[in-house]
């Protein structure tokens, strides 16, 4: 009985001790948020002050950090992530990845009915579907206009005066129809070896997403 009890208790302290060392390999809810919170509120120029958080486990490739491929053997793995939703999950106007054991974030977004259209915006809109109902040269035309749009938001936002820039049509039109507004993703490398995939919206120049390709 007496080693039944010293068992026991061993297993107890096991699992206390584990408990404990996955609690300091994690950063927190509340700063999960506030993490998230302060690159919404950068990225996007808004004053965003409320958050809700969950915390879930998201796969990933073994090993992401300065590369965007492997050689084809490397199986998925899996991390905690905090995914924050901003101000709430029900009303999310913006999200954020965070990895749970760094802090790093690694997804930033907005809802796409944050961004309103002036008037000049609509009508170029317009302009572009009429004169081109299909995506041809006036489009290449737009998607020049849209990579040098997100050319200036990487130089002013992501620390590098001279990001280096990559469309990732790769001189592909998209299969969809054509339509007045539209979404088109530009990878940006930073001279960290940084790699993201930035998401530009037209005719607002503005950007719905920012993901990191090569997060750690």
């Amino acid at each position: 009985m007496k080693r039944k009890i010293v068992l026991l208790i061993a297993i107890i302290l096991a699992l206390s001790l584990s408990m404990v060392a996955c609690k300091q390999g994690d950063i927190g809810e509340a700063k999960a948020k506030q993490l998230a919170l302060d690159n919404i509120n950068k990225l996007f120029q808004t004053n965003q002050t409320e958050a809700t958080a969950m915390r879930e486990q998201m796969g990933c490739l073994p090993d992401q950090v300065g590369a965007m491929a492997t050689n084809g053997n490397a199986g998925e793995t899996a991390r905690w992530l905090y995914i924050v939703d901003v101000p709430s999950m029900d009303d999310a106007k913006y999200q954020a990845y965070v990895v749970a054991s760094t802090g790093e974030v690694i997804f930033v977004s907005q809802n796409q009915n944050n961004i309103t259209l002036t008037a000049e915006q609509k009508k170029q809109g317009e302009e572009l579907l009429a004169a081109e109902d299909t995506y041809g040269k006036e489009h290449y035309k737009v998607f020049s206009m849209m990579a040098e749009a997100c050319r200036e938001w990487a130089t002013a936002n992501l620390g590098d005066p001279y990001p280096i820039l990559f469309d990732s049509l790769r001189g592909r039109m998209p299969d969809a129809p054509a339509r007045e507004s539209f979404a088109a993703d530009f990878y940006v490398i930073t001279d960290e070896a940084r790699v993201y995939c930035v998401t530009m919206y037209w005719p607002s120049m503005q950007v719905l997403n920012i993901d990191v390709e090569n997060a750690k």
